[in-house]
């Protein structure tokens, strides 16, 4: 079915709408990049592709050699959007030095999101009106409202991409656009790979039983692949070996994560378990009093005899991604399954299985696609309906009452983007000549926790004039980074330092043989470089 332009606006409209109730909207503007500097992932993302903008590749190789020096770090450990550093690296030279992506990345992904939910919806729903509510109810999900911190996972939009493509009759035996799908999905987030490839991998088994080209099924399926693999190449991380933190299973999916929000500040309708930092954020599944009582209501639907006879198309096609689904919620729930905030038994793997899954440790938010087939289906038969506007309105009410709370507490987290301020803790206009004669930067301890709104403030000044930092927050480090910073930190320690580095003290207790050369600068303690290094041989564009 065609979208008319009055369709358009109205989905333009409701991605402001959301997004007005999420974000302040001084975040849109590019230049105003010191609302990000304030200690989240976010801020992160964005220095991640600053640095690799300003020095960084070969191109497309995404990896910058300032961060996290001198292995350098990609930008997939730094959340920063592996896809977006491709395309904008040749045009480097001419970008502002401060500018920032996530702001209007959120939007974009509002507006990616909103478009392809009514692509699901439109085709089943008796009018137009039916389908933007329903379009509302699976954009104004907590699964996306929740991900502020990450830009790179508010791209939730390409779940509903997937699930359109699997269940449109044509698109499926359109290899391409698979694809397509999997190498975007792959240079953005790899978590969302993981679930993108779940639903692929489902359309693939699907044809290869109902398809009488079985072995043109497979044969594309392997070349599909193979473009996949080549796309995570330009990642820069095939040639590394990350150690294992051990914690696979302390960010699981809570077995009610669908009805209890784990954070009782979020929710006005419903009672919570209390915050729960391990599952109150990546293993945040709930639906909202309203999608709840669609659920409820669609399956009250699905034991009446007329509500079988209608079951839409979609959701019976929908019965290929249990296989996928049931591996996703097994890895989500974890060794330990919690019910109302309690573990319900625990299951003593073996150190090596964690260590296997340690690259799926926040393994909570893996359980996305189910929560989305989940919610798409109530609103698929609630079309089906009598009344149906009706109801949709009733639970988009429930909705966005139940909800406010969580939109009101996420959106004052951008609030510092009115203040339009970017160095807070580094004021003084004399850090720029003591970075700039410093040969590399140092943070002591190397630590996230220690201080991350200094560390970004710093790291900013660092990557603007070409120096590079020795630690970083990533995802995750190798174990010759933790060598490194080991052997660097016991230096430091000994009261031993690099005379052409600019130390960065994070409230560390200070040798004693360095003492006499610590200086304060804006509250901070720093140990000044004393031998100047020459110009940097970096620079944007290169």
């Amino acid at each position: 079915m065609r979208q008319t332009f009055p369709s358009a606006i109205a989905l333009v409209a409701l991605s402001l709408l959301v997004f007005m109730a999420w974000m302040h909207p001084s975040v849109l503007d590019p230049g105003n990049v010191g609302w990000l500097l304030r200690g989240s992932d976010r801020g992160q993302a964005m220095i991640g592709l600053t640095a690799y903008l300003r020095e960084g590749g070969p191109w497309p190789i995404t990896h910058t050699p300032l961060l996290g020096a001198p292995d350098g770090t990609a930008l997939l450990l730094t959340d920063s959007i592996p896809l977006l550093g491709i395309a904008l690296k040749p045009f480097a030279g001419i970008l502002p030095d401060q500018w920032q992506y996530v702001g209007p990345w959120f939007l974009l992904c509002l507006l990616l999101q909103v478009t392809f939910a009514w692509k699901l919806i439109r085709p089943h729903a008796p009018d137009a009106l039916s389908a933007w509510l329903g379009t509302a109810l699976l954009t104004a999900l907590p699964v996306l409202i929740n991900r502020w911190v990450h830009a790179s996972l508010s791209s939730q939009w390409l779940i509903l991409w997937a699930l359109w493509l699997f269940l449109d009759r044509d698109r499926p035996r359109r290899p391409l656009w698979w694809a397509l799908l999997l190498a975007v999905t792959a240079l953005i987030h790899n978590y969302l790979l993981l679930m993108v490839a779940g639903i692929w991998a489902s359309a693939v088994l699907r044809d290869f039983i109902q398809g009488p080209g079985r072995l043109r099924t497979a044969i594309v399926a392997a070349a599909t692949m193979a473009m996949v693999v080549v796309s995570v190449a330009t990642l820069g991380v095939f040639d590394l070996q990350f150690s294992s933190t051990g914690s696979y299973g302390a960010f699981p999916m809570a077995v009610d994560a669908w009805w209890n929000p784990a954070n009782p500040s979020y929710t006005a309708l419903l009672p919570s378990t209390p915050i729960d930092e391990g599952r109150g954020f990546e293993g945040l599944q709930y639906l909202g009093a309203g999608m709840l009582a669609l659920v409820v209501l669609a399956i009250g639907r699905l034991v009446t005899a007329e509500g079988r006879a209608t079951l839409p198309e979609p959701i019976a096609e929908m019965r290929w991604l249990l296989p996928a689904f049931a591996v996703l919620l097994l890895l989500a729930i974890g060794p330990q399954p919690l019910w109302r905030g309690d573990p319900l038994t625990t299951v003593m793997l073996p150190r090596a299985v964690t260590d296997l899954l340690d690259p799926i440790r926040a393994a909570g938010r893996l359980a996305w696609p189910v929560t989305y087939a989940l919610a798409l289906s109530a609103v698929l038969i609630a079309c089906r309906m009598p009344r149906a506007t009706l109801i949709l309105g009733g639970a988009l009410a429930l909705q966005v009452i139940d909800l406010t709370p969580m939109f009101a507490a996420i959106r004052a987290t951008t609030a510092p983007a009115d203040e339009r301020r970017i160095y807070v803790r580094t004021p003084d206009p004399r850090w720029k000549a003591l970075v700039a004669n410093a040969g590399s930067i140092d943070f002591e301890p190397p630590r996230v926790r220690a201080d991350l709104p200094l560390m970004h403030e710093v790291t900013l000044r660092a990557i603007l004039a070409c120096r590079p930092v020795n630690f970083t927050y990533t995802a995750r480090e190798t174990p010759a980074a933790f060598a490194r910073l080991a052997t660097a930190r016991a230096s430091y320690l000994r009261g031993e330092i690099d005379p052409r580095r600019l130390y960065v003290l994070l409230g560390d207790r200070i040798p004693a043989a360095l003492a006499s050369r610590v200086r304060m600068l804006d509250g901070v303690a720093i140990i000044p470089a004393s031998l100047a290094s020459p110009p940097p041989a970096c620079g944007k564009g290169r």
